[in-house]
């Protein structure tokens, strides 16, 4: 009961993010006239706005504003009270309440507060129990169920009201990062246990968003169905574990499974790098250090270098995205740490070859000599709907590196890898199909969806 009131008490002080202009007729104190003055609104709700001013105003101060919110005909006039003055780089910030709004211009503020209310958007997506939530131009909004893409029934949004939802969350310095770079990641909270992994892009020109909901509580290996042989991997010294597969498939809730598994187990220093912070540790008997790519570091490659020197035993990389990260994670990873890293790859190897493949042709071979020397294992996941509907279920393919492995990564063979994982069982090792298969069997699964995911069940489709 205490978050709910917490969460409606957020709805009702939320301020949406609004450029529109505001006309005010400011009395000057010695003529006692009035200068009818022009300025932008930045912010607004049902109790006041936030405004740029050129020149400062008086707290306290009361001011006969109008303006007209979009897509409505009646302009709103109205009496604020300043109660906050910022000066900013070039121009002052002006919070004011409203000492006079009809109870028309209210409702009518409040609608469009609640049309714009990423709140409302973020708990019609926990209702619906979908994984992701996206604001796509000139659509409502947009809900992934159990894999499936399903068109809600909330009216749909054009361009600048996306923008001004999705600025509503943002801090100044979030927006001008994404207005320069035009691609932003960042995590935001929404009550205890539940918070949504936000990525910002444009597409024709226009901004639109998606939101990955991460449950902040986290699961055991069991709950997830995550292959037993992963805690084994958690529990080395050292070396390099890849966890793979595609987008949407689940590789950041294995890995902070992994990382609570030590976090239990062991007294150890664990450093990870995000972007953004999704799951949030509390340190048990290991030392938790989380550092999120753009706020408390400026990339992998950099970060990963600076953890060389802040005594970690265990290393986690959010994404292996380019061939200096790669490097500093196998040198650390063959100086004795424990690097876990997640990479984007359809299978483990496609994994093994898409690594290698981040380096110039003539270093393929050393560093596949390296990779022989410090990989201990590839995880490659998916996530496949279930026939009943309940959400999806882990399939996943293992790879754990013996000597038969060390010896085909030295040679550069790695078409034989899949018939290792094939007759691997007994080292616990096994491929995709024989996961799929096995939910298959059990009616977890109906058979296009087996064919779909695997051409091994192609008949199927």
């Amino acid at each position: 009961m205490v978050i709910k009131g917490a969460l409606s008490e957020k709805r009702r002080s939320y301020r949406v993010h609004i450029e529109i202009p505001v006309t005010i007729d400011i009395i000057d104190e010695k003529t006692k006239g009035v200068l009818t003055k022009t300025f932008m609104i930045m912010d607004i709700n049902t109790e006041g706005l936030y405004f740029v001013s050129d020149e400062p105003i008086s707290l306290n101060r009361e001011l006969n504003i109008s303006f007209q919110l979009p897509k409505t005909s009646n302009p709103i006039r109205a009496t604020l009270k300043v109660m906050r003055v910022e000066n900013r780089e070039s121009n002052y910030g002006i919070g004011g309440m409203f000492t006079n709004l009809t109870d028309n211009d209210k409702e009518a503020i409040k609608t469009l507060v609640e049309r714009l209310n990423i709140h409302r958007l973020l708990e019609l997506a926990l209702s619906k129990n979908a994984s992701d939530l996206h604001l796509v131009t000139g659509m409502p909004p947009v809900l992934r169920i159990s894999g499936e893409i399903e068109i809600s029934n909330l009216p749909s949004l054009d361009g600048d009201e996306i923008v001004n939802v999705l600025y509503s969350i943002m801090n100044k310095q979030q927006i001008k990062k994404f207005e320069q770079e035009k691609e932003l990641d960042f995590g935001i909270q929404y009550d205890i246990q539940t918070r949504f992994r936000v990525n910002l892009h444009q597409q024709r020109g226009f901004t639109e968003a998606t939101f990955r909901l991460i449950n902040t509580k986290i699961s055991s290996f069991e709950d997830l169905n995550i292959p037993s042989v992963i805690k084994e991997l958690a529990s080395l010294k050292d070396g390099l574990v890849l966890i793979t597969g595609p987008t949407g498939s689940g590789k950041t809730t294995t890995i902070a499974t992994m990382v609570e598994y030590i976090n239990r187990q062991r007294k150890a220093m664990i450093i990870t790098l995000e972007r953004p912070i999704e799951y949030v540790f509390l340190n048990n008997k290991s030392i938790i250090k989380q550092r999120e790519i753009g706020i408390d570091t400026t990339s992998f490659s950099i970060a990963l270098k600076g953890t060389l020197r802040q005594d970690p035993n265990v290393i986690v990389i959010g994404e292996l995205d380019d061939a200096e990260t790669a490097k500093t994670a196998l040198v650390a990873a063959e100086a004795g740490y424990l690097v876990i890293a997640s990479f984007h790859s359809p299978n483990t190897v496609q994994a093994i070859d898409r690594l290698a493949g981040f380096f110039p042709t003539e270093n393929r071979k050393q560093i596949l000599s390296q990779l022989a020397n410090c990989l201990r294992g590839v995880i490659c996941q998916l996530l496949l709907p279930r026939n009943d509907k309940k959400g999806r279920i882990l399939a996943s393919e293992v790879l754990m590196v013996n000597e038969a492995v060390k010896k085909i990564l030295r040679n550069d063979e790695l078409t034989q890898l899949p018939s290792i994982i094939q007759t691997g069982a007994s080292q616990k090792m096994h491929p995709m199909s024989e996961s799929i298969g096995k939910y298959l069997e059990w009616g977890i699964i109906d058979g296009h969806t087996a064919g779909f995911y695997s051409d091994e069940f192609s008949k199927y489709k």
